[in-house]
């Protein structure tokens, strides 16, 4: 879609006139929308009796109306025959013919003649022959005139025949004297009544589906303005009628200057081919009061849940359209010739509803203005998108011929690292109730495209000081961010808790200045900051920014042992060879032509050779596409009913689940799809694409909850897909996957294609952003450590967790009973370690020295063995070393050696973060419900059997050791001394056994919790644990900053 341009509204113009920039012509145009005035002014249709009255006028179907129709074309052909432009070679070849037999006759009558003279003249001198006498004198010329006319008629008589053209009666018509718009010229608007004709036939065969998804756009828009006495909406059914929407005119368009860059529109190669269309639709009168009269017009049922559970279906009738659109087409030498088609409409159409209830005692016959006009308005917003400047593209070929989408949208990701900040001035400064240190500011950088206007991320708030965050994202580019010629924009501020942040400086650069500077490589950067009104404000930003583009054909090809310029140079002469006519017609015009099909076939065969082929080892990191399209035979298990239901997928509305889908990346929220409500078959069509670091360790996970009133959304079930056993054999996935380990089933259609970036990250970049750290129980000293810091105890800390060591007898530090330190991790690439040395347990904390370690310099599912400089802890070094990642606060005092690991993904450890954190709670519940379906998804996606990811392999071992295992280890060692501890830990752990299964049962939604009454009184507790500690967190937030949490997008 393209980007929008600032619209003029034209003086003395009409009101919703306006000039815009055409996105097919890319020229500016004069549009309005569409009135109800000018709605009510096409004429309605001809009922059934009025148009066979018609028909019956003008003698339809006979053979005078047959010959009359095929003289008006006659007439047709005769008007452009007989042009200025063209001259008749058959008049042409009459005139030679005639020229011909007059030259004969005369040479013949004055040959004869000459003859006559001469034989004459020749007798007289000679003596010998007598004259011709007056006689002779009067016959011989008339002799020699009759035969000059007889060569002349012969001449005539051997020439070709050539039968004249017939000449057809003029019929007569009644010719009005008014200027005509239609048909007027060769560049006025053309009449499409053939094509009326084609729509009115095939517009009431036509399969009601192909209508879904403007159905479900419109279901998107109503959902996003529902009254709040209205909790859902749905389209339950769409039908198109009897009658067809039609053409009012159409005509050609010249290409304009859609070759140049226009108002951030890109400019357009190859061959095109632009309309420009009127449509219009009339509903057809009728006073049925039954369903069957009614659908003969285009109809919606829809559905609404109002306050207390009721349904109310209301009939939505379109009564009118009126709209203008303008198209282009790309043409492509292949079936069916037609590549990418743009549209635009030409100004917010005019559509014009009749909605009336169908619910038992309720206004049956009434139509409710209010609610149509609610309609209308989500109609506007829905197609407002794509009025121009705006444009909407589609696939034609892909569509046509149904070839499946083999590439992202997304064409690059842009590596940014965020290091430090210095010389800015402090917000807090001027605040009269900051003491010293508060003044100096709480400063983080946020970044975003400039024109978007929307931060995409932003870093940890460091308190004080000048900061130094060294945190690394990635934001995809994608065309709209290209042919937009967006900007990056890195914002620093300086966070308050009571007041709004305050922006101290812009830092903007133009995103084709990177993406030319910056190719595939990183670029280190020192830029000064800029105020909002423009002018220079102190202070610098240093950071690191790299534009990487996906892998190319001869990456993939290389890695194949294949000759990618031969096989380039087969493309380019088939692509000369599927246009050599077209070239044959103009060498200079048709050479670009020519170029753009090869880039076209080029690219064409580049995505069907990396979709085909296994990614790469060489590359991890990329671009995933996950596309959700629709789940099929969607139904609740009836728990409490025996038996198979014949008609399960009748069910009534009450029965059926109102499911929405959640993708789950690495266990970690990351889109979350509309509501589809109380449908066993919803369509979505939605997906999102991200960037991953490592494909080979990535794990998804797509969970389908059923959104419930005064309930908890259960999960009706899950797919898990492990990049690494998905992408086996071709780098695009598309297949239809049943739903398991939830209260329900269903299939679905789903769609996944990671592409190749060319970045290669350092291994310790290459992990997740949650785990756990486990920390090895043993941990020692060097010999230059003073020994007042020696008999300190260890303690350690990360944002989520803690744990401790005391000296050991054996030197350095250690565990009670050997078992390792294991900490709940977040947001590992932001987050440190700090390991403290305390020399009281109890009152006030007395931390002479300190080690930091930042979890983004260790990788992931590795045991790593660190030496840590251990500092001197003076003027407040410890809260600035954790905040700040940099190893040089504080003095140099001795070193720490000790072993850790970081398993990636959630743990038991993670919980207590999980009853704060809504998505995570919502992660660790899916993780329940995988847990026992991991068998059934063994055989659903590769010819081995699925075993999962390393990770999810080292994420179990790691749960059962860090919450079972570990525990039973304990019970072992005492039972050794003990006997009836031992049998008092067994009655403990089948407790534990037991609270393990009844969860289960209570997510399958049996035991207690088959019951509404107790999943409601569930809902209502879990509802006050979360406002409490919502309330909690808004209470604590007065006192301490918190980071931005990044949001989870959600389908638009």
């Amino acid at each position: 879609m393209s980007e929008p341009n600032n619209p003029d509204i034209p003086e003395g113009g009409k009101d919703n006139e306006r000039t815009v920039t055409d996105p097919i012509t890319h020229l500016p145009l004069t549009i309005h929308d569409a009135t109800s005035v000018e709605l009510e002014q096409i004429p309605p249709p001809p009922s059934t009796a009025e148009h066979k009255q018609q028909r019956e006028e003008r003698g339809a179907d006979t053979e005078e109306d047959t010959n009359r129709r095929h003289a008006d074309m006659e007439d047709v052909i005769h008007e452009s025959v007989n042009g200025n432009w063209w001259e008749d070679p058959v008049g042409d070849q009459r005139r030679t013919r005639v020229q011909t037999a007059i030259v004969a006759a005369g040479a013949a009558t004055v040959g004869a003649l000459g003859a006559i003279i001469m034989w004459s003249f020749v007798g007289t001198v000679s003596g010998k022959a007598a004259g011709l006498g007056w006689v002779g004198v009067l016959l011989a010329p008339l002799a020699c005139c009759l035969l000059g006319l007889g060569v002349g008629a012969s001449a005539l008589s051997f020439s070709l025949f050539q039968r004249e053209p017939e000449h057809r009666p003029v019929h007569n018509r009644k010719d009005t004297q008014k200027p005509k718009t239609l048909n007027k010229d060769h560049t006025a608007p053309e009449s499409a009544a053939w094509l009326n004709s084609l729509l009115n036939s095939l517009w009431p065969i036509v399969n009601p589906s192909l209508f879904t998804a403007v159905s479900d756009m419109l279901e998107d828009a109503m959902q996003a303005t529902l009254p709040k006495m209205v909790h859902g909406v749905r389209v339950a059914d769409v039908g198109q009628g009897t009658e067809s929407i039609r053409v009012l005119g159409i005509r050609w368009l010249d290409p304009g200057s859609a070759a140049k860059d226009i108002d951030g529109m890109k400019a357009e190669e190859g061959d095109f081919f632009n309309l420009e269309v009127a449509l219009a639709y009339r509903a057809k009168g009728t006073t049925a009061q039954g369903m069957k009269g009614r659908s003969a017009n285009a109809h919606l049922l829809m559905e609404f849940w109002v306050a207390g559970g009721m349904v109310i279906p209301v009939w939505v009738e379109l009564t009118g359209l009126l709209t203008t659109v303008r198209m282009r087409f790309q043409l492509t030498p292949n079936p069916p010739f037609l590549s990418l088609m743009t549209l635009t409409l030409l100004g917010l159409p005019k559509v014009s509803l009749k909605c009336t209830p169908l619910a038992k005692n309720f206004l049956n016959v009434m139509d409710v203005p209010g609610l149509s006009t609610w309609l209308q308005k989500s109609i506007n917003i829905a197609v407002t998108e794509y009025v121009a400047p705006r444009s909407l593209t589609l696939d034609l070929r892909t569509l046509l011929m149904g070839r499946p989408k083999m590439d992202t949208d997304a064409v690059g990701v842009m590596i940014v690292t965020i290091r430090r900040a210095r010389g800015f001035r402090s917000g807090d400064a001027s605040k009269l109730l900051k003491t010293s240190e508060g003044k100096k500011g709480d400063p983080y950088v946020s970044i975003g495209w400039s024109k978007l206007g929307k931060p995409l991320w932003s870093t940890r708030i460091i308190k004080g000081g000048e900061p130094t965050w060294e945190e690394t994202t990635a934001l995809l580019v994608g065309p709209a961010e290209l042919n937009g010629q967006e900007s990056l924009r890195l914002q620093l501020w300086d966070s308050d808790r009571f007041t709004a942040d305050d922006l101290l400086g812009n830092v903007e650069v133009p995103l084709q200045e990177l993406v030319s500077g910056s190719h595939n490589k990183i670029s280190t950067r020192e830029d000064g900051l800029v105020a909002q009104s423009g002018d220079t404000a102190p202070g610098t930003i240093s950071w690191e920014v790299g534009y990487f583009v996906k892998t190319t054909l001869s990456q993939h090809l290389e890695h194949k042992h294949r000759d990618a310029e031969a096989l380039k140079e087969k493309i380019e002469s088939e692509a000369e060879a599927k246009l050599r006519e077209a070239k044959a017609r103009d060498d200079e015009a048709e050479d670009g032509e020519v170029e753009q099909q090869k880039k076209e076939d080029l690219k064409d065969k580049t995505d069907e050779v990396i979709s085909g082929s296994k990614p790469t080892t060489q590359w991890r990191s990329g671009i995933l596409s996950i596309r959700v399209e629709q789940i099929s035979g969607l139904e609740i298990e009836k728990i409490r009913e025996s038996g198979v239901k014949a008609d399960a997928e009748d069910d009534e509305a009450d029965d059926l689940p109102s499911a929405y889908c959640t993708i789950i990346i690495n266990q970690q929220r990351v889109y979350k799809t509309r509501t589809k409500m109380k449908s066993n078959n919803p369509y979505y069509d939605a997906g999102t694409e991200k960037f991953i670091r490592d494909w080979t360790t990535t794990d998804v996970m797509i969970s389908v909850r059923d959104s419930r009133i005064h309930e908890a959304d259960p999960v009706i079930g899950i797919i898990v897909l492990p990049l690494r056993d998905l992408f086996k054999h071709q780098s695009i996935f598309m297949d239809s996957l049943p739903l398991v380990g939830g209260i329900g089933y269903g299939r679905m259609k789903l769609s996944l294609i990671f592409r190749s970036v060319q970045l290669k990250l350092p291994k310790r970049l290459l992990g997740w952003d949650v785990g756990t750290l486990e920390i090895h129980p043993h941990a020692t000293a060097s010999n230059d450590l003073p020994a007042e810091y020696a008999s300190c105890r260890l303690k350690f800390r990360t944002l989520h967790g803690k744990g401790k060591m005391a000296p050991s007898q054996e030197g350095g530090w250690s565990t009670r009973q050997g078992r390792p330190v294991r900490l709940a991790v977040q947001k590992r690439y932001t987050a440190c370690l700090l390991i403290t040395l305390r020399k009281r347990a109890v009152g006030p904390d007395v931390t002479p020295a300190f080690c930091t370690l930042w979890l983004k310099d260790i990788p992931d599912d590795e045991e790593v063995r660190l030496s840590l400089p251990i500092r001197r802890n003076e003027d407040g070094a410890v809260a600035q070393a954790r905040a700040n990642a940099t190893e040089d606060i504080g003095e140099h005092v001795g070193t720490l050696d000790l072993s850790v690991r970081l398993w990636p993904g959630l743990s038991g450890y993670h919980k207590y973060l999980a009853d704060h954190d809504a998505n995570m709670a919502d992660v660790m519940e899916v993780l329940d419900y995988a847990e026992g379906s991991q068998d059934t998804s063994k055989n659903l996606l590769a010819d081995d059997d699925y075993s999962g990811s390393d990770t999810s392999d080292s994420e179990d071992e790691y749960d059962e050791e860090g919450h079972h295992e570990e525990k039973h280890d304990e019970a072992s060692e005492h039972s050794t001394q003990d006997g009836n501890l031992a049998k008092e830990n067994g009655v403990v752990g089948d407790f534990k056994d037991f609270r393990k299964r009844k969860g289960e049962l209570h997510r399958k939604h049996r035991g207690l919790m088959q019951w509404k009454a107790m999943r409601n009184v569930a809902w209502i507790g879990r509802g006050v644990e979360n406002t409490a500690g919502k309330l909690g967190g808004k209470v604590m937030g007065t006192f301490k900053h918190h980071d931005r949490e990044p949001k989870v997008e959600k389908e638009v």
